[in-house]
């Protein structure tokens, strides 16, 4: 999603000229007060009061209407989990994402007309392929191509879609969200992932994910859920954020293809095989656009 350029324009536009000031023309510093503390100022992650997303953890039945009330640091979260019949449509702010097959998965999206994921990124809303889980809807025409792959540790699926499908600004290159972050609150704060593909559930209950990761933007989307039972190594690598799709969940997804794989593991993200590819078995064509 992000090429080597651009990285590199992003990292010149870091570097900013400046002249040279003699001592004896520089004017008196002014010195600025110190901020006074605050409770709130103070709050870091994962101290008491502030907890971490990734270990919220609750069954699909008992999900609280948020799971991130908590007025501290960034929150409380911008939307809710308890998502159904009630809360679906255009206006959702249904902040639980369902990810269980090809054709039965959502993506996070802008809750905003013509939204920059670097915008919105802590409050994104879940868009859905069917009308079942509460959410916004993805367009029918907007998903043109995707590669869902199933691993022994994890699920993916590549994909191409229109930004405008998830409410992104068209020209938007998109970013990377996931539960963890920074201050371990998560992108989106309060998002939660659940699942009846992955090897946690029984393939009916919707089991949630705990690690996962995904990018969208740039009209190309990719999202892994990484199983609960496997925690190292760990596939579901959210440090190469600036990198896409291509680096992070390698894939034979093409535009205009559906397609459903049984796949190898591939790679830790950042760490490369003998040969620099990772291996995946034949791929079943769904249909073709």
């Amino acid at each position: 999603m992000f090429s080597v350029p651009l990285l590199f324009a992003v990292a010149l536009a870091g570097v900013h000229s400046f002249s040279f000031v003699a001592a004896t023309d520089a004017e008196a510093p002014v010195i600025t007060q110190a901020p006074t503390p605050t409770i709130a100022k103070r709050q870091v992650a994962g101290a008491p009061g502030t907890p971490i997303l990734s270990t919220l953890k609750y069954a699909f039945t008992d999900l609280p209407f948020q799971v991130y009330p908590f007025q501290v640091l960034r929150g409380p979260q911008f939307g809710f989990n308890q998502c159904n019949s009630t809360t679906l449509g255009s206006g959702s702010n249904c902040q639980t994402l369902v990810f269980n097959g090809p054709d039965d998965f959502c993506l996070w999206g802008s809750p905003d007309p013509a939204g920059l994921i670097g915008n919105v990124e802590a409050k994104v809303v879940s868009y859905c392929t069917k009308p079942y889980h509460g959410s916004r809807l993805i367009p029918a025409d907007a998903i043109t191509g995707l590669q869902w792959t199933k691993t022994s540790a994890y699920v993916q699926v590549v994909g191409f879609i229109k930004n405008t499908g998830l409410s992104l600004d068209p020209t938007d290159q998109g970013g990377e969200l996931d539960p963890h972050g920074a201050d371990l609150q998560g992108n989106p704060l309060g998002g939660v992932v659940y699942s009846n593909g992955t090897a946690d559930s029984d393939g009916h209950t919707l089991t949630q994910v705990f690690n996962w990761n995904t990018f969208v933007g740039g009209n190309q989307f990719c999202f892994k859920a990484c199983f609960n039972t496997i925690d190292s190594p760990d596939y579901c690598e959210n440090r190469y954020d600036l990198v896409g799709c291509q680096y992070n969940m390698p894939s034979s997804a093409k535009d205009g293809e559906f397609t459903e794989c049984d796949g190898e593991l591939q790679d830790v993200v950042g760490v490369y095989s003998s040969n620099g590819v990772s291996a995946y078995h034949p791929c079943f064509l769904l249909f073709r656009v």
